[in-house]
């Protein structure tokens, strides 16, 4: 039994700690901590071996190696979160807002950015699924 009460933090399931040593004895590593200690992660979907990260790498087709490194920060046990533009930052910082792009049928929100009245703008609502097609891009080809 590990040292301790949580596993990144959860509580230790002592079931299926007894089942993961059983599975590290099979392999031969019974004394190896480490590769008990990935099974039992595994077999409680903590951190990395979450149902959702799991099924992410199953759709890319991705091993975990190759996922953990760009994906996972190992340090605070979580997904790495996408920094904002610098540029973008500082245009939030001085107040300016965001034009938003909606859908003209449905009024769903498509996205927002700076300058859309004059953008050329080609989209298709995920909501309604009309294609829309901005002003400006609609005079060109007229």
């Amino acid at each position: 039994m590990p040292r301790g009460s949580k596993i990144l933090g959860q509580p230790i399931n002592e079931e299926k700690w007894v089942e993961a040593k059983k599975r590290a004895a099979e392999e031969g590593q019974a004394d190896n901590y480490a590769f008990i200690m990935d099974i039992y992660k595994k077999m409680s979907h903590l951190g990395e071996f979450k149902e959702e990260y799991v099924a992410e790498r199953r759709k890319k087709k991705q091993k975990l190696p190759d996922w953990r490194e760009k994906k996972w920060d190992t340090k605070q046990r979580q997904l790495k979160t996408t920094p904002v533009k610098k540029s973008l930052k500082l245009m939030l910082a001085h107040g300016r807002e965001l034009d938003e792009f909606r859908c003209g049928i449905c009024g769903a929100l498509l996205f927002k950015g700076f300058h859309l009245e004059k953008s050329m703008i080609e989209v298709k609502c995920r909501r309604c699924g009309a294609f829309l097609i901005s002003k400006v891009l609609a005079q060109v080809f007229e």
